[in-house]
């Protein structure tokens, strides 16, 4: 082949990641994706794909969220970034990726978005488009196809063009792209069909394949898990440690974090300290170095105060002046110990309900379809009790959030009995609660317009109870984090001390500090709760039974989330 190469893996990625940057300069009306490229100028990296970056910072709307501090990204590690909800992580990736920063020209950094917007190119077009040359090369090989001049001149291009696609393993790229969004969940009639049919959660895989088909030199994830079933975080899991590529990664869920983090880079007090090791390992160092460094701080305040105490013991005493005055030298030259800054621990009180004795809600042999030729459940039996723990998992599609609606009486069975008890007040928490809150008022204002009759003063108490501290309850909810904003909602929803809480996916925008503060209100919970959630850590702490649906049916998983999720990777279920 004229002595010419097949494009080595990292040749692809460097010549798409180009491409890539192009594409998104030059279309700003139709681009399909929510992946921003940006290469610069100066190069400031001591190795080929390392990058160290000196001194940065990050301000948003006047405040600093990094201050003159330093990034290393080594590469090949996989860095999960962490701290909590507002101190700036997502900033973090925004600037990396917009060029705020000088990066070396030969390094290609992309950010995944939470969701790309939809339109009439299929999943696969759009993957493939991330490819451009071998777009234009083919769209030039079909018009030189169909003209029915030839010429030595046009057959000589033909075969360049052949030659080229070949080099660039162009035939493949759609093999390749396949199995990414075959590995991310999507049937074969999903990648074939318009994004503009997917839902948010659909479209954001697509833009997370389309940046693991790039695999640039470094790649920004931003919640990768969310919206992705376990199927599909045990796929993305694997992808990740098989990768070469330098990865930064925010995300809410321990065991990702465990499983794919070779780093941990915690953002706190606006600056970035690095951790060997999954996040786990860096709870565990972090807690040792603050015990050691608490304890040199009680040393070094006793040795001060002994000394302190001598001096003014025997200040006047002339016999011993000479002792005195070396230790007041002693005292100034000896070095003061900082403490350590507590970490504020996050805290939920949600308000207990009543004790409802028997049952809170039943189907027994349900059936629901939106027709008889469509039909999503049948033979269906469930019962929840005021002290049931249920987590219900599966894959997207199986029919949760419609089971869900069916128990809120949202949805009417075709057939069977539905029975609540009249007592029953319940609370459903999903995402769409978050994305319904009304931006332009403020915590505050947003329940008193939903509550009458009460204080600002009171509900300033109450949103504390979520970890909400004072300075967000008279901010517009739209300058609020995720996060804040997910606790707003849910202190929405559980004004009313419910006796059953339904809550769909609650984690996804919480810090895993919040997490844990949210499991620890769950655990005290009087009543009963169903969570739709494959966050491996809440489940595995609070839940007593799983469910999961198979062949139209609510199916009790007979063992925990572990043995459920091994079960899924060796295809038992």
């Amino acid at each position: 082949m004229d002595k010419k190469k097949r494009e080595s893996k990292n040749d692809r990625k460097k010549r798409i990641a180009v491409q890539t940057q192009t594409r998104v300069t030059q279309e700003k009306e139709n681009r399909a994706p929510l992946v921003q490229v940006r290469h610069n100028r100066e190069c400031v990296s001591n190795r080929v794909y390392d990058l160290y970056l000196d001194n940065i910072t990050v301000m948003q709307g006047g405040i600093i969220l990094l201050d003159n501090s330093e990034l290393q990204l080594t590469q090949g590690r996989k860095y999960g970034l962490v701290g909590r909800n507002g101190v700036g992580k997502t900033s973090l990736l925004y600037a990396l990726a917009s060029g705020e920063f000088k990066i070396p020209e030969h390094l290609q950094i992309l950010l995944v978005e939470q969701e790309m917007a939809g339109n009439h190119k299929t999943p696969l077009q759009q993957v493939l488009e991330t490819d451009v040359e071998r777009e234009a090369l083919l769209k030039e090989q079909e018009q030189l196809a169909s003209n029915e001049e030839n010429s030595e001149k046009q057959d000589g291009r033909i075969s360049d063009i052949y030659r080229r696609l070949e080099e660039i393993d162009a035939h493949t790229a759609e093999s390749r792209a396949s199995s990414i969004l075959g590995g991310l969940g999507f049937t074969q009639d999903m990648i074939n069909n318009p994004t503009q049919k997917l839902s948010g959660g659909w479209r954001m895989r697509v833009s997370l394949a389309r940046a693991l088909f790039v695999q640039p030199d470094i790649l920004l994830l931003d919640e990768p898990t969310n919206h992705l079933d376990l199927d599909a975080v045990i796929w993305l899991e694997e992808f990740i440690q098989n990768s070469d590529v330098t990865i930064v990664l925010v995300s809410h869920s321990r065991a990702f974090l465990n499983r794919v983090c070779t780093d941990i880079i915690h953002l706190c007090d606006s600056k970035l300290t690095y951790y060997s090791g999954n996040y786990d390992q860096f709870v565990k160092t972090r807690t040792e170095l603050q015990t050691l460094q608490r304890k040199k701080f009680e040393f070094n305040q006793a040795e001060r105060q002994d000394a302190k105490a001598f001096i003014d013991k025997f200040r006047a005493n002339a016999k011993l002046a000479s002792l005195v005055q070396s230790r007041i030298k002693a005292l100034d030259k000896m070095e003061e110990v900082e403490d350590i800054i507590e970490d504020h621990k996050t805290v939920f009180q949600i308000p207990q309900p009543e004790k409802l004795s028997s049952y809170l809600l039943r189907i027994e042999d349900g059936k629901f379809g939106y027709s008889e030729n469509n039909i999503i459940f049948e033979e269906l039996s469930f019962a929840v009790h005021s002290d049931s723990k249920i987590a219900i998992i599966g894959d997207n599609g199986a029919g949760k959030s419609t089971f869900l609606k069916l128990l809120t009486g949202n949805l009417e069975l075709m057939y069977g009995h539905q029975m609540r008890n009249p007592k029953l007040i319940y609370s459903y928490f999903t995402q769409h609660h978050i994305d319904q809150l009304d931006m332009d008022l403020t915590p505050v204002e947003s329940l008193q317009k939903q509550f009458k009759g009460q204080t600002p003063e009171h509900f300033r108490a109450y949103l504390s109870k979520f970890g909400l501290k004072g300075s967000t309850h008279l901010r517009q909810i739209s300058e609020l984090s995720g996060g804040q904003k997910s606790r707003v909602a849910l202190a929405k929803q559980l004004y009313t001390c419910p006796h059953l809480l339904i809550l769909d996916e609650p984690t996804n925008h919480l810090d895993l500090d919040a997490i844990d503060a949210l499991i620890d209100t769950l655990k005290s919970y009087n009543g009963g709760f169903i969570v739709v959630s494959h966050d491996e850590h809440l489940v595995e702490s609070i839940c007593q039974q799983i469910f999961y649906v198979k062949d139209k049916k609510m199916v009790q998983f007979k063992g925990d989330f572990q043995a459920y999720r091994k079960a899924l990777i060796t295809r038992q279920l």
